[in-house]
Formats: structure tokens, sequence, C-alpha cells
């Protein structure tokens, strides 16, 4: 495989603009997703659509790495990245580049945080199997499996905890910094956020004809609208999947939350007042907050005043627990309303 032009040129901007000390020494222990029957199966019987998700992976990691080592030429580099991910979303590569080979700097810089986001994209990838294979009897049972063994690697899984917007819009001085300087890319990125849910919910339907029908309407639908007229907020699974999310709640709430980990670091790598130092200093801090060991003593910030302007009254239901037990994510459109004191961090119902 071809390490792309832009991967070469960050390489090149490492000698110009040196990365300093700053990453972090960590054991780099891994775990091995879950080993069955199911794994790739989603490739296999789908290769457009397991693809077409190579370009969102790309963007995220190269805009780390172009926010780390493009120094003064930062701007121009992102321009660059753009044409990059837009080539990409046209001609996807065969397999997903890894991070090392899209983000090597950052990826020592942040190692945990890579690790973190890279386990979660196995389960991303685990759960689509086990939605595509009709081999699999009890989906549920198996999805939940397949989510007690990602729970199981604590130090790399997201909260279960339903944290909606509240550290991506309120965890720093950082925040949204990327949507605010780079908003193309940014729409790019929260337009695959619609794109990830939207393929959990055409894999929910039983029949696989209209599983592959979905699935194609869903393809054109993000690039001939979703794409063109990108989502105003950072849109949440339950949202966009009510079907998926309502069997997966879990599922919902941690990829919600690695999605607003993406942001946060965009928001982190692109703010020129942070020093190098600090924003690996800073991504950890974050991390810590959003892990499933911590969800226990972790309470996330206040939304700013204005945080839902932009934002459809969706966003501001809460997690639900029905009658037999089971519970609704946030932003499912069953789920119950929060009151105002709640969402702006009072506390209360």
């Amino acid at each position: 495989m071809k390490i792309n032009a832009l991967a070469a040129a960050l390489v090149v901007a490492s000698t110009v603009c040196p990365i300093p000390s700053s990453a972090q020494i960590v054991q780099r222990n891994a775990q091995y997703w879950l080993p069955a029957g199911y794994n790739n199966h989603f490739y296999k019987t789908h290769p457009d659509a397991a693809r077409s998700f190579y370009a969102a992976h790309y963007a995220h990691f190269g805009v780390y790495e172009v926010g780390l080592t493009a120094g003064d030429d930062v701007d121009e580099a992102m321009v660059q990245l753009k044409s990059d991910i837009l080539r990409f979303i046209r001609r996807p590569p065969k397999f997903e580049p890894p991070i090392d080979v899209i983000a090597p700097h950052w990826n020592k810089m942040a190692y945990p945080t890579a690790a973190a986001m890279d386990w979660t994209h196995h389960l991303h990838e685990q759960l689509y199997d086990i939605l595509s294979d009709d081999r699999v009897e009890d989906k549920q049972a198996a999805g939940e499996r397949a989510i007690s063994h990602y729970l199981s690697n604590g130090r790399a899984a997201f909260s279960t905890r339903g944290y909606g917007h509240a550290f991506m819009m309120a965890g720093g001085t950082w925040a949204e910094t990327f949507a605010h300087r780079y908003p193309e890319i940014n729409g790019v990125l929260w337009a695959y956020h619609w794109h990830h849910a939207a393929v959990y919910e055409a894999l929910m339907e039983a029949d696989a004809g209209d599983r592959q029908r979905e699935l194609a309407r869903v393809l054109r639908v993000f690039t001939d609208s979703v794409l063109q007229n990108p989502p105003s907020y950072m849109l949440l699974t339950a949202q966009i999947a009510p079907k998926f999310g309502a069997m997966f709640p879990a599922a919902a709430h941690i990829f919600d939350n690695l999605h607003m980990m993406h942001d946060v670091v965009n928001d982190i790598m692109v703010d020129a007042r942070i020093g190098v130092r600090a924003k690996g200093w800073e991504i950890s801090r974050m991390l810590e907050q959003m892990l499933y060991v911590n969800q226990e003593w972790v309470i996330p910030p206040p939304l700013p005043a204005d945080a839902h302007e932009n934002m459809p009254m969706s966003v501001m239901t809460v997690p639900t627990q029905l009658p037999d037990g089971t519970w609704l994510p946030q932003g499912h459109p069953e789920a119950r309303m929060a009151g105002m004191r709640r969402m702006m961090g009072g506390g209360g119902r």
C-alpha cells in the first residue's frame, strides 16, 4: 500500500517543525477484538459501504497530524488535507490505513487516546458484522456480548453514559475552535457521524434484500445530500438510528462519546494558544473524563447558554428507563425531555 502524498508531506513537515519530547511513554499493550465467525462479514458482503468509512478515519487523524506538524503552514496544509479527504470519498482505498500511517507523530504523542479510538472502531465493525450476518440468529445477544468484550478493556473503552455534547462544547477554552476555523472539513466530519449511524439503521432491516437497498440509499443520500449540506451540530447516534439505539443503547452512547472525543481533539490540536506539550496533557485529561472505568465519578460540564441555537429539541432528551428495565439513549425520539436546569448543569430533572 502506497502512503498518501500528504502523509509523506507530514513526515517532511516534522523535520521543519520538530516534535518535542512530549510523547507519552506508555507500554503498548493491546487486546484483540472478540473472535467470532461473523468478523469481517460486513466488508465481505457490503464492500462499498464498508470502504465508505475510510475517508472519515483518514480525515480525523489527518487533522490531528496536520495540527501537530504543520506549524505556521497549518492553513495551507488543511486545504491539501481537505482535497485528499474528498478524493478518498470519491475513490476510497481498498483497506483502511492504520493510525500510525496517517498520523505517526500524533499517535506517539497521544497513544492512549489513539488506542481508545481504534478499539472503539473495532466495536463499530463488529456490530456492523453482526447486523449484516444472517447466520447470527440472536443479534441482540451477539451484540451485547461484543459490547461486554469491548468494555473489558476499560482503559480503552468509552463511557456508556450519555454525555451528549457536554465536553466538546464546554470542556475547555478550546471548545469549538476547529468548527469555527475550518468549517468545511468540520462539516465533512459531522456528515460522517450521520453516515455511521444511518448505516446501522439500514442494517436493522430483517431482510437481506431490504438491507442492501437501504445501504445503497444511505450512500446516495450521504454523497448527494448530507455532504452537500452538512449538519450544523454533531448528531447523536439515536437521532439518526432510533431502532439501533433502542436495541443497543450502551453502544449508542459509546459511539457518541467517541465522536465527541474526535471533536475535542480537533479543537485542541488547532488551538494556537495551546503549546504542543500542553496539547498532549489536555487530550489525556479529556480522555480520562470519557473512559468507561471513570464514569461513576465524572460530572460533565454544563453547556453554555446558547448551546442549543442550532440543535433540534430531540437533542434535549435524556436517557430514559422503560417499564421493562431497558433504557432509551439520549437523543432517542421517544426518550424523556430534560428540564433546562439539568441541561445547563444545575442538576435536578
